[in-house]
């Protein structure tokens, strides 16, 4: 068996340098943040603030002169997959991109062994690798391998998972996995043994990987730091106060509600506590806080978003030809009931619904609703005596 090692002297050239656009298109440095922004704001609703941090971490990332490593820390349900994979969508749609499309999203548990205590990088190296391929075809030359990799936006979920800290005690899981990555982040060189086609035939090959030039995006919901941040926020004698926000109803009416946004009160001290490597947080270009959704914005998400419980459940009365429409005051009542769950965020959404549609998906033809439509079809309208009836 032969044996190809692949590597680079000098170092890499930014892949804004390097790579020429697409004819007939833009260069990357072109597409500014502003236009990152629109484009991903077509698939994540209500955190305009921290998708602006975003736009220019991928901006800073595609045209290689700064890190655009960022942090997302937010409730369940507040958006932090849904943000990642958008990055995949912009990627994906927008030409100038082509060579970027090179992303995997994996979950923090998955880099460490945990039997020897052991960071595992040639774990990411494998998932990217694969989607490498995927964009490359069947017969990939080392270096369109190596630079594939490269340019990878390298997507972990579950972070604070891996706090090295758990219940009091040391975790060094948490800080095997922290120093590891920051390694990576930092920039470096890791040997990674695969198979690539060279002078028409395949051979085993040893890709040098320099990392400095990837992307990383860290999420997490750190639920035990929105408790810990709580408690010593109303905490007697901290000097602080809970914010009192004006809160509308579905149906209209206002009440002043004392509500806690970790956004509002959290200090890098409270992520070093919670666990976290100050080396390690210093390595993100940004440290983005997800809002909590409110009502209005979880009722676009279950009217407007491809995914959203309403979208689905209207793709399922489609097979039985029957048209699912829900009114205005229905849907508020169904987001305002998913903000009381201020945990879970966009997910209750989905438990919510579901109290109110499921009798009608189970039997939608006895549910005495139907009204015929002129094609021969039927419509069934979910109006708000409905979701007051199921959510009672």
């Amino acid at each position: 068996m032969s044996v190809m090692t692949v590597d680079t002297r000098e170092p890499m050239p930014s892949p804004a340098q390097s790579t020429p656009p697409p004819e007939g298109s833009r260069g990357i440095t072109e597409i500014l943040p502003p236009e990152i922004f629109k484009e991903l704001e077509r698939g994540v609703l209500g955190q305009r603030r921290a998708l602006s941090f975003v736009s220019v971490a991928v901006y800073k990332h595609v045209t290689g002169r700064v890190s655009g490593n960022i942090l997302l820390i937010g409730n369940s349900g507040t958006g932090k997959t849904t943000i990642m994979n958008n990055i995949q969508r912009l990627y994906d749609s927008v030409p100038e991109y082509r060579w970027y499309r090179v992303q995997t999203i994996l979950n923090a548990n998955l880099l460490v062994d945990p039997e020897r205590t052991e960071f595992r990088p040639e774990r990411i190296m494998t998932a990217v690798e694969q989607r490498a391929r995927l964009l490359l075809g069947d017969r990939p030359s080392p270096d369109d391998l190596k630079n594939s990799i490269e340019r990878a936006t390298v997507c972990i979920d579950e972070i604070d998972k891996m706090s090295t800290v758990v219940a009091g005690k040391p975790n060094p899981i948490g800080v095997v996995l922290q120093q590891g990555l920051l390694t990576l982040m930092e920039g470096e060189k890791v040997a990674y043994r695969t198979r690539a086609w060279v002078e028409g035939e395949e051979r085993t090959v040893t890709l040098n990987i320099d990392t400095q030039h990837m992307m990383f995006v860290c999420g997490g919901a750190f639920e035990g730091l929105y408790d810990m941040v709580y408690d010593r926020v109303t905490k007697r004698g901290s000097g602080q106060r809970l914010r009192a926000d004006t809160i509308r109803t579905a149906d209209g009416a206002v009440r002043i509600e004392e509500r806690f946004s970790l956004a509002d009160y959290m200090k890098m001290t409270d992520l070093f506590k919670y666990g976290m490597v100050p080396q390690f947080m210093a390595r993100f270009d940004k440290q983005i806080m997800l809002n909590d959704l409110s009502m209005d914005t979880l009722k676009e998400i279950l009217l407007h978003s491809w995914d959203s419980p309403f979208q689905r459940s209207k793709r399922y009365f489609e097979t039985m030809n029957i048209e699912l429409a829900i009114d205005a005051l229905a849907a508020a009542l169904i987001a305002e009931a998913a903000a009381k769950e201020n945990r879970t965020g966009a997910r209750a959404l989905r438990d919510v619904f579901s109290e109110v549609i499921n009798p009608f998906e189970y039997d939608p033809f006895g549910s005495g609703q139907l009204t015929a439509r002129e094609d021969g079809g039927h419509r069934l309208e979910v109006d708000s005596q409905t979701v007051r009836r199921a959510l009672r």
